[in-house]
């Protein structure tokens, strides 16, 4: 297990785990790219703005936490991750997810809780059979923007914060 980036860049072919988290970071450095057989990325609690497309060139990722930064787009490119199991995002300020979500056929876990997110894209659907877990708590939802969420995924257990009856 990494916690610095120029240590695991010295050997990027046997890092596998790489946990940059409270380190203050604004961006995603540009190293984490180049280890390609990274499988567990742990970037919680920093001031990141966004997911560079450069994320998909990580193609064994299993796991990837980038909870508690300040991103509010998911970049195209999270649909090359087609490895990945577990998806942490939450507390952020996403807005949407994109139709490529759905490529991600080996995800079970997705966890936006405390996002601005309240509308999913129908490409989502394609997780039913593998999507375990959703977590969308302190998100402010219509319900019948929770019941829409529910019929693309009717098989995933979905935690929501009480539906409200706003727009």
């Amino acid at each position: 297990k990494y916690t610095d980036l120029n240590q695991a860049l010295k050997n990027p072919e046997e890092v596998v785990f790489l946990d940059l988290s409270k380190q203050k970071l604004k961006e995603i450095p540009e190293g984490v790219f180049e280890l390609t057989n990274l499988e567990y990325l742990v970037l919680f609690k920093n001031k990141i703005t966004e997911i560079p497309n450069e994320i998909g060139k990580l193609k064994k990722l299993r796991v990837l936490d980038i909870s508690r930064n300040k991103i509010v787009e998911v970049p195209s490119a999270i649909g090359e991750l087609t490895e990945l199991r577990t998806l942490i995002l939450n507390q952020n300020m996403i807005e949407a997810l994109p139709p490529e979500i759905g490529n991600l056929k080996n995800l079970k876990s997705l966890d936006l809780w405390g996002n601005e997110i309240d509308e999913f894209p129908d490409e989502i659907s394609k997780l039913q059979e593998t999507l375990i877990y959703l977590d969308l708590r302190v998100i402010y939802m219509s319900f019948e923007k929770q019941e829409a969420i529910i019929d693309l995924l009717p098989e995933t257990d979905i935690y929501f914060s009480t539906g409200c009856s706003c727009n």
